[in-house]
């Protein structure tokens, strides 16, 4: 996921290092099809306008699989101002990506932020990876699922989920991909969408294939996004 940055003094975030979930009633395997999953589970989204996440990028190349892992948080409770956050480590140096409404903030290490804005960058990186959180993700799956298979029970981090598999629009996760992908959905009973994954590969003599993974918690929990000051950012 290459991001470009600036340079900067790191800001504080409550944003915890562990994704926690709270156990609930196990999942049934109650019937859900392509109408179903646009109402039941798009509207179970809006109703956890806060909540943690953790997103992991995995690119196959031909020297080895390299993996990038953010922890993250979202607040669209404003849907006007949506706020997102990601914290991990690229090049070996911390990294910070912030989400303010269009504003698209990124620093590596102790350099003060860069600043862009999410239309932008959605063309290189997809809406998906710019903004993970789970309402923006949801209603982009819903609105273009052209199938659904159940595969069964499963289990996120403890938690009984039904494992569903969906035949999606590509460009949902890179606008200039076209065609359809898989995605990988776990949904608890609550039809409230815990783990999401799918995978893209990159056409030319080198391709690539790049597989994205968001699990989700902490939905409904006291979240802080700040956006930086004017101070960090070059």
């Amino acid at each position: 996921m290459p991001v470009d940055a600036g340079q900067s003094t790191p800001s504080t975030v409550a944003t915890p290092s562990v994704l926690t979930i709270a156990p609930t009633a196990p999942a049934s395997a109650a019937s859900l099809d392509v109408g179903g999953f646009k109402t039941r589970v798009v509207d179970a989204a809006q109703t956890v306008p806060t909540g943690t996440f953790v997103l992991v990028i995995k690119t196959g190349m031909i020297t080895g699989d390299l993996t990038l892992k953010y922890n993250g948080a979202y607040d669209v409770t404003d849907a006007t101002t949506p706020r997102c956050r990601l914290d991990g480590t690229q090049n070996g140096q911390p990294l910070t990506i912030i989400v303010v409404g269009d504003k698209l903030y990124t620093k590596a290490g102790t350099a003060r932020y860069g600043l862009s804005s999410v239309s932008d960058s959605v063309a290189r990186l997809g809406l998906a990876t710019v903004r993970p959180d789970l309402p923006t993700l949801v209603n982009l799956i819903g609105g273009s699922v052209r199938g659904l298979t159940d595969v069964g029970p499963d289990t996120v981090n403890g938690l009984a989920v039904e494992h569903w598999r969906a035949l999606v629009d590509a460009s949902v996760f890179a606008p200039s991909a076209t065609g359809t992908t898989t995605v990988q959905l776990w949904l608890d009973s609550t039809d409230l969408l815990r783990q999401v994954s799918y995978s893209l590969t990159s056409g030319g003599i080198a391709s690539t294939t790049t597989t994205v993974t968001v699990t989700y918690g902490d939905f409904n929990s006291a979240v802080a996004i700040n956006e930086p000051d004017p101070s960090e950012v070059r």
